[in-house]
């Protein structure tokens, strides 16, 4: 019973949206495309974390170890220690 009045109270619906200018016609549809497209972003957005997180466990990079104790000393740039030329 239920059913049936859902389905005449939709029929009545569709029967009044049918009598609407076009221009109240296209802002409903595009609000509705509008809606189902941001649910569909979410989803994607949601799949995609969820890839990466999947793709960023499976994938163990380790940085290359360079020996360093084989090379020159670094001479100190400290600035303090450096004269400053004076005009005469």
């Amino acid at each position: 019973m239920n059913l049936e009045k859902f389905a005449d109270r939709n029929r009545k619906f569709i029967a009044k949206m049918q009598s609407w200018p076009e221009s109240k016609k296209k802002i409903v549809l595009w609000t509705i495309v509008g809606v189902l497209a941001i649910i569909m972003i979410f989803f994607w957005i949601n799949g995609v974390v969820k890839s990466f997180s999947k793709i960023s466990q499976n994938i163990n990079i380790e940085m290359p170890k360079i020996d360093t104790s084989n090379m020159p000393s670094v001479p100190s740039l400290d600035i303090q220690q450096t004269t400053t030329p004076t005009n005469k």
